[in-house]
């Protein structure tokens, strides 16, 4: 009966990561075919992988709240454990930042986008590790205190961010628009430059990730064999 009980949380707790919102982005990545930034389609929901960087070198970056790395987004995420209470605490930030591949560069306003960021940087305060002054900073800036009573409530810090420099896989709808920094073309009547732009909106939110798996090329499903 133990084994069959502890088998049943297992189960119960694979469900609620298969379920999570994170989880549920990242799958909405895999599946959707990769697109070149130079053959965005206008107005269609594509993914697209490239390497994040700043807009130019006067842009200000963010700073991650609990590990402070400088950044273009971070997601934090706080839960309580074991026997606290309260509710968990979801914050994510992102400034405008470029996106470029093999074949082109596109604008990312990631302002508005989802995270479903890989959490590698992980903390815990509790009875025997009081909260460090980042952390409690960041409790405050949500109206929230790591203090029970005399000692500290168990909590759990999770922090995800975009690098510089780093590779990710973005999900959204992109329009061109005129590049301030594009060559134009040779000829009088030769169109200006353009560059894709992606951003959120109501419907179709930006999803920004930098989970590995987001990149690879989505799988393709075999039609079930025909009966002879």
């Amino acid at each position: 009966m133990e084994f069959v009980f502890v088998g049943g949380l297992v189960a119960l707790f694979a469900a609620m990561q298969y379920f999570s919102k994170e989880a549920k982005l990242k799958r909405q990545l895999r599946a959707a075919p990769i697109h070149s930034l130079a053959a965005v389609p206008e107005g269609t929901l594509v993914r697209v992988v490239g390497k994040a960087t700043a807009l130019d070198d006067q842009t200000p970056l963010l700073r991650a709240p609990l590990s402070g790395r400088p950044c273009l987004m971070y997601f934090v995420k706080v839960e309580p454990q074991g026997s606290s209470s309260g509710h968990s605490i979801r914050e994510t930030n992102a400034i405008p930042f470029m996106l470029t591949d093999a074949n082109g560069k596109a604008v990312i306003d990631a302002t508005a986008a989802y995270p479903a960021l890989i959490f590698d940087r992980d903390f815990e305060s509790g009875l025997l590790d009081p909260a460090k002054p980042a952390e409690n900073e960041f409790l405050a800036r949500h109206g929230r205190s790591a203090k029970a009573w005399i000692f500290d409530r168990a909590l759990r810090y999770r922090e995800g961010i975009i690098e510089v420099g780093e590779t990710i896989a973005i999900l959204g709808i992109g329009f061109r628009e005129p590049d301030p920094d594009g060559t134009p073309s040779e000829g009088y009547r030769s169109a200006p430059p353009t560059r894709i732009r992606f951003t959120s909106s109501p419907k179709y939110p930006l999803v920004i990730s930098d989970d590995p798996t987001t990149m690879r090329p989505a799988q393709n499903r075999l039609p079930p064999a025909s009966k002879s």
